[in-house]
């Protein structure tokens, strides 16, 4: 009976896993009856709306949308729109068998169910690798972690949960990939014969090649920050290209590059000729891989034309790998210009610093998020460097203590040595996280068949965290690699905890029969995860997941004044005008898409920042105005029909006071004065002009704000 135990291991864990995936689900729809019909909690999410209404009603994104950033229109071509692809498509699929969806309800849903299904990944791969207990330990703290929750729940709307999937997705597989190497996928047939197992494992290694190129493939379609994680398969590759002695698997790795270089550089312009955000999309996406293939078939025709350069096979790599990141370096300072523009328009002007998601976050914003698994993930990370390494390790484990004190403690930290000092700290560890990990590659063998694994998750760390300390949207990626050693570390305590107490001397045979190692580890986990997940002083952030999926993102507009002023627009004012088409408002950029899907009306700034000096230029010539001239103007040139004030604009604007009749109230009309949204229909004099210079897409003053 003993000997079929073995069939209810699967059964357990699927059963596992369904529970956790119910539980992640399940937190992320709460709240979804406080949202109003057809909005979101996410200002972007309007941006894929309008998107996804025009792929169904044309098949296709034009080459420019003329609904927004009016006289000029977006440049569609630059834009990675294959979010609102999927939404769109997914609409139609699934529109024959459900009538009554609509592209509305798979917006709002199509957030959760992404995340829900990396986690199910997540589980598989780990379960497969570490086993069911590390990988529950994973799943459970990305199911509850606050941080996790906030843009992956329900009415989210935006993409980031959808490329945070195909993120997963594409490392997943490539790791998978390579472990295929070392597990047997056929049994030995009598007499010790291995007949086809060969083939079978080739087979394997080679479809999940294809897989993992094509979701690189799609994510790079998806995201122009994509690369971040095309970046940790390359830090991978390196890895296996700087510790092995042969060129192997070159093969594979040219398929799985062949799967999306090529087809994004040919599909898409904004890796031909990217400018504004997409300038270096190319440089981030594609060139590290083909600077990977450079190096592997340089070292591979190398030492086939000279053998003797086999036993310098590692020292020649390094040499290598050292020549492309130079000339990386040399890049970017060739680059120097577009570089600092690019800072400069995210980081130091004005309308950027107004922008709360880009806030460097505190001590106490990691703490809310995460409770205490931002601690454990950084100590485990330290922790399984040394353990995996050993002293070689050791250099690696005291840089990243620095990288960690400098990121989730920078503000205590700044506070005891100063901010700058602070920052130079932060990037000197940056700077040698590399050099450090290069130690452990002197070794002549690899100290573990899973070393790849902890390889790609500290990349992933380093990243991810370094991006989110200088911006306070980048956190929900970090939740992977701070689950993925908080488990590992725990791992490491029940593991050194178990061992000593069956091997104690106080302890009896019976004990130790009764209590296996894996009762212990089962039942340590379970104390584990109920203290981190609801124990205050551990951090106890399950206290705060249903918090985070109803109270943390509110509904935007929601039940307010401008959405009233939204739906009068698409009931009355469309009706009233001879030619709806041409209406345009003029409003603040916060509410560009809104007025798009919810107004049905036609815009000339909103959040995309697709010419960012433009928001600038309407606060200046708008809101600032110094007569009611200037600001016709740029509204005329601008093509506006109407103008839209609400309460948030700044109260010293020219439109709070007396206005001649070029400005026509419309909305409200009852108590206009004190109304808290006003709208505006324009009647130009015939004396105003339009003039070029408010269509201007850069400052003359590269310092102006």
């Amino acid at each position: 009976m003993f000997k079929r135990l073995w069939i209810w291991k699967p059964i357990i864990t699927y059963l596992i896993l369904t529970v956790i995936l119910c539980l992640a689900f399940w937190i992320r729809i709460q709240g979804l009856e406080r949202i109003p019909a057809r909005q979101f909690t996410s200002n972007d999410a309007y941006l894929y709306s309008g998107q996804g209404d025009e792929i169904a009603k044309r098949g296709f994104l034009p080459a420019r949308d003329m609904h927004r950033w009016l006289p000029l229109g977006r440049d569609n071509r630059q834009l990675l729109s294959l979010y609102s692809y999927a939404i769109a498509y997914f609409h139609k699929a699934l529109g024959w068998f459900f009538p009554k969806l609509t592209r509305y309800h798979i917006q709002i849903y199509i957030t959760p169910i992404c995340f829900t299904l990396g986690i199910g990944v997540l589980f598989i791969f780990f379960s497969r690798i570490y086993g069911i207990i590390f990988a529950s330990i994973v799943a459970v703290l990305l199911a509850t972690m606050p941080g996790s929750i906030e843009r992956s729940a329900a009415g989210f709307g935006d993409r980031d949960a959808w490329c945070w999937m195909l993120g997963v997705f594409a490392v997943t597989s490539y790791l998978w990939k390579e472990q295929i190497l070392h597990n047997p996928f056929q049994k030995e047939e009598k007499g010790g014969k291995t007949k086809g197992r060969k083939n079978i494992k080739n087979w394997r290694r080679y479809f999940a090649t294809v897989f993992a190129g094509f979701i690189v493939f799609l994510g790079g379609l998806s995201w122009e920050g994509f690369g971040i994680f095309v970046l940790i398969i390359i830090a991978a590759e390196l890895w296996k290209f700087c510790t092995t002695d042969t060129e192997a698997q070159l093969k594979e790795y040219v398929l799985w590059m062949l799967m999306f270089v090529p087809g994004l550089y040919l599909i898409s312009p904004a890796y031909r000729s990217g400018y504004g955000f997409s300038t270096h999309v190319a440089a981030i996406m594609l060139f590290p891989p083909l600077a990977v293939l450079v190096l592997r078939c340089v070292r591979y025709l190398s030492m086939k034309v000279y053998p003797p350069l086999r036993s310098y096979a590692r020292k020649f790599a390094w040499g290598l790998t050292l020549s492309v990141i130079a000339i990386g370096v040399g890049y970017i300072l060739l680059q120097a210009d577009t570089f600092e523009t690019t800072a400069y328009t995210f980081r130091e002007n004005s309308l950027m610093k107004s922008i709360g998601e880009l806030v460097d976050p505190h001590f106490g914003y990691w703490k809310a998020r995460y409770g205490g698994v931002f601690v454990l993930g950084s100590l485990g990370l330290i922790f399984t460097s040394l353990q995996l390494w050993k002293w070689k390790g050791f250099p690696l484990a005291l840089v990243l203590t620095l990288f960690t004190a400098t990121t989730f403690f920078r503000w205590p930290v700044s506070n005891l040595i100063g901010a700058s000092t602070c920052n130079v700290l932060f990037l000197i560890s940056f700077a040698l996280t590399g050099v450090c990990l290069s130690i452990a590659t002197l070794r002549k063998d690899s100290s573990s068949r899973n070393e790849l694994v902890t390889i790609a998750a500290l990349v992933w760390f380093i990243l991810w965290v370094g991006l989110a300390r200088s911006g306070k949207r980048h956190d929900f990626f970090i939740g992977v690699p701070l689950a993925f050693f908080t488990a590992s570390f725990l791992q490491f305590l029940l593991d050194t905890f178990s061992h000593k107490l069956r091997h104690s001397q106080y302890t009896t045979d019976k004990f130790r029969q009764d209590f296996t190692h894996v009762r212990i580890q089962t039942g340590g986990a379970a104390i584990f995860l109920i203290c981190v997940l609801f124990w205050p002083t551990t951090g106890g952030h399950a206290l705060r997941s249903l918090h985070a999926a109803t109270e943390m993102r509110a509904a935007t507009p929601g039940y307010s004044h401008v959405n009233a002023a939204f739906a009068w627009m698409r009931i009355f004012l469309l009706k009233q005008v001879e030619k709806p088409d041409n209406v345009v408002v003029a409003a603040s950029w916060r509410y560009g898409c809104q007025l798009n899907v919810l107004g049905g009306v036609k815009t000339i700034i909103d959040q995309d920042h697709y010419l960012p000096h433009w928001i600038s230029l309407y606060n200046q010539h708008v809101y600032n105005a110094t007569s009611e001239r200037e600001a016709l103007e740029f509204l005329k040139t601008h093509k506006a029909t109407h103008i839209m004030l609400t309460s948030s604009a700044p109260q010293q604007t020219f439109l709070n006071a007396n206005l001649s009749d070029a400005f026509m109230p419309l909305y409200p009309k009852k108590n206009f004065a004190k109304a808290k949204v006003k709208i505006w229909e324009i009647h130009y004099p015939p004396d105003i002009k339009t003039d070029e210079k408010y269509l201007a897409t850069e400052p003359e003053n590269a310092n102006e704000k």
